[in-house]
């Protein structure tokens, strides 16, 4: 009976330490199975990225930024470094390390080289079938004057830019005039607080015929007569119908490797992407972008030095400028972005450049800005 009582003790024993172990494996696998419900929830609410993807109208709008959801394109006050994985975050899962070709709009407005520029030749205007020294219609002369560019001016590198002037005629339009307390004027684009002259001023002007004036000048002269007539204090806008305009117009074109196109503020730009996948938490994982802008130099960046004009690249080579001298090249470099970039202070940029050291190549360097001074950016 005593044996019996023993061996009875023994087994509840048994029965009452067995059951941790159990509890602890059961606690295991429910966490596992809570692991992998937010794995396969998480990926079936986003699709598989593909190795090439183009952003539509309503991924920009999944953006946090309401610039890029409203003008659907990021700029340099919304960069893509900063909202574009945001959006993919939300869109795609990936293995690690997956690289996705991204294609995005970027808005940058193009830098007008008014100094370089082309100008038009009044042969040039017959030769695209103009009566005189003008176009009447902005789409039909950036479309001809890209195949005049095709004719005209090789070129041999994608990417390159050229400034073009052309003259624009328009007839019976509203024009805004400043005219300053010395009576000199200005011819503004617009004024929203501008005198609008009317009938009677036309007609006191002896404009009252057609209620206008004949040429922009005519304007300049007429408003000046009018400050005087009615007692104005001055400076003071005006705005005023002018008959025949003639306005000059720059239009930047950029070498697409082909051909010459018109390079519009809103670009389409292709860069890829890496997806880092955080194994022990798959929410943190995120798609991640290089976060400097990428600039490749053209040739109204060589044409800033002496030493970089000529070939339309760098010398690196030893007794050249900037031959070895990092910080030289470093510094040649900012003074292009500076002068045709709009560079904005501490925001790397990937700048690719030509270089010859025996033979000819192209490479990259990334730079930033800081405090007024570029130097090479490292991690």
């Amino acid at each position: 009976m005593k044996n019996t009582f023993i061996i009875l003790i023994m087994l509840l024993g048994l029965f009452t330490f067995g059951c941790d172990p159990m509890g602890d494996i059961y606690d295991e696998i429910d966490a596992e199975m809570a692991k992998e419900y937010v794995v396969d929830t998480f990926n079936l609410a986003r699709e598989t990225a593909p190795d090439a993807y183009t952003l539509t109208d309503a991924d920009y709008e999944l953006s946090s930024n309401p610039d890029v959801a409203k003008y659907k394109n990021f700029s340099d006050y919304a960069l893509p470094k900063d909202y574009l994985p945001e959006i993919l975050n939300q869109k795609f899962t990936a293995p690690d390390a997956f690289e996705m070709l991204v294609t995005y709009n970027y808005y940058s407005k193009p830098v007008v080289d008014s100094a370089n520029a082309y100008e038009i030749s009044s042969d040039e205007y017959n030769e695209m079938g103009q009566s005189y020294s003008n176009f009447t219609d902005e789409a039909e002369a950036e479309t001809l004057i890209a195949k005049l560019l095709d004719r005209k001016v090789y070129e041999t590198e994608a990417g390159t830019e050229k400034t073009v002037l052309y003259t624009l005629f328009s007839k019976n339009d509203t024009r805004y005039i400043r005219v300053n307390a010395d009576n000199t004027t200005e011819v503004l684009s617009y004024s929203s607080d501008a005198y609008e002259l009317d009938s009677t001023d036309y007609e006191d002007l002896g404009q009252g015929t057609y209620y206008n004036f004949y040429k922009i000048s005519n304007a300049e002269s007429g408003v000046v007569d009018l400050a005087a007539l009615r007692g104005h204090t001055l400076p003071k806008d005006y705005s005023c119908e002018v008959y025949l305009n003639y306005y000059d117009t720059y239009v930047v074109y950029y070498f697409d490797g082909a051909n010459w196109q018109v390079k519009n503020s809103v670009m389409a730009v292709t860069e890829p992407l890496n997806y880092a996948l955080n194994s022990e938490d798959i929410t943190k994982s995120t798609w991640w972008a290089d976060p400097a802008i990428k600039i490749t130099l053209t040739s109204d960046d060589y044409n800033l030095y002496p030493e970089t004009s000529n070939y339309q690249n760098f010398d690196l080579r030893s007794g050249k400028v900037p031959g070895t001298d990092r910080a030289k090249l470093v510094e040649m470099i900012g003074g292009m972005l500076d002068a045709n970039h709009n560079p904005v202070e501490d925001q790397q940029y990937l700048v690719n450049y030509a270089y010859y050291d025996g033979s000819n190549g192209t490479t990259n360097i990334r730079v930033i800005k800081t405090a007024g001074v570029w130097s090479e950016y490292s991690e």
